[in-house]
């Protein structure tokens, strides 16, 4: 529809032209799937006794055989949430929609009271295991990942990073190293090298591969730092030179991976890298088998961005990768540290990388794990 201003007449802004015409046709189509789906009930037994219907059986099972019979039932949600971020530019409880249509998990801005109390049990538990890990020839360093929204605060939308968020990540350097724990500081060189090039993915939760890169760098340091000697093995990374579509974590929690790019944030545009092994010197020689010196664990901030073979490239030694996704802040070291391959051979330092707002979330198993690996009575 067009509106008179004078004699001009001003096109409606093409996102709202797109919402209607998507509306328009998940409306449609939405309609048919009804229509589809019904014709099938017919033919289906449920449970129909007056008992089954009062505590919801029959109509849950209802909902499952019309849920089943929706043959476009994905490509319906994928455009009924696109309308929802064409029409109000937002998203769900999980994500924020920045400047830019730059994306951010919820829960980087999100306060928790008792985060304190929570971050103070942690910093003990790490404490605990480092001095344990340090009797059986094991240097614990934490690589402490800082918030997306905090790296890139200019990006929010109608607000900065929250206040009462703001002093987090130096507290949590603070009572990791007053616990003993050599904790790396991610903070500055991120925050320094995103003045020069984007270090974190629009579209995703993590860093990409230029941040994972300042941050394997910064982390090679403080491990060289510490004075450990490793054998030396040279590894070199390799660019695909053809940049590659990236839809980020964040598109997916808007229920947008499914939607054409007219219809989301812009993806992320990425060249891939592979980073190998080219050569390791020992004393005898050339050899492809050497004893694992390094073991990364922690979240899935280590196996994106080419994390993992930026630290090998940094190091110049072998790492053992055993970070999860979707695992929290214990289980991936949960699964190492009562795994036979580390009693069996012990490296010599374990980076643990751990993102700012898991140390201060609600307790989940802090209080028995050190008993649970072996590392505690």
């Amino acid at each position: 529809m067009l509106k008179k201003t004078g004699d001009l007449r001003v096109q409606p802004p093409l996102h709202a032209v797109l919402s209607a015409l998507t509306l328009v046709g998940v409306m449609l189509t939405g309609t048919w799937q009804m229509v589809v789906a019904t014709q099938h009930l017919g033919r289906l037994e449920f449970a129909s006794t007056w008992l089954d219907f009062r505590q919801g059986r029959t109509t849950a099972e209802v909902e499952r055989h019309l849920d089943q019979a929706m043959p476009a039932r994905k490509t319906l949600i994928a455009a009924a949430n696109s309308v929802r971020y064409l029409l109000t530019r937002g998203s769900d409880a999980q994500v924020r929609v920045g400047k830019d249509e730059w994306l951010f998990l919820t829960d980087e801005l999100r306060f928790e009271p008792a985060g304190s109390r929570h971050l103070a049990a942690r910093a003990e538990l790490f404490g605990a295991a480092a001095r344990a890990l340090d009797q059986q020839g094991v240097k614990l360093i934490v690589a402490l990942v800082p918030d997306k929204a905090r790296v890139y605060a200019d990006r929010l939308s109608g607000a900065r990073y929250p206040e009462y968020n703001r002093l987090r990540y130096q507290d949590a350097l603070n009572a990791l190293q007053l616990q003993g724990v050599q904790a790396v500081d991610l903070l500055k060189p991120l925050i320094l090298a995103s003045a020069r090039e984007e270090v974190y993915y629009r579209s995703d939760t993590h860093w990409n591969q230029a941040g994972a890169k300042v941050a394997a760098e910064s982390i090679a340091l403080a491990v060289k730092g510490s004075g450990i000697e490793f054998e030396e093995t040279l590894f070199i990374t390799e660019s695909a030179h053809i940049p590659v579509e990236r839809p980020g974590d964040l598109i997916r929690l808007m229920g947008l991976d499914g939607s054409p790019d007219t219809l989301r944030p812009r993806p992320d545009r990425e060249t891939p890298v592979t980073t190998r092994q080219e050569a390791a010197v020992s004393a005898g020689g050339l050899f492809d088998d050497a004893a694992v010196q390094v073991v990364l664990t922690g979240t899935s901030y280590s196996l994106r961005g080419n994390f993992h073979g930026y630290v090998q490239q940094a190091l110049s030694a072998k790492v053992l990768n055993t970070a999860r996704d979707g695992g929290g802040l214990l289980q991936a070291p949960t699964s190492y540290l009562t795994n036979d391959a580390f009693h069996s051979a012990k490296p010599k330092v374990l980076l643990w990388e751990v993102p700012e707002r898991f140390l201060y979330a609600k307790l989940d198993g802090e209080l028995t794990w050190l008993k649970k690996v072996g590392l505690g009575d």
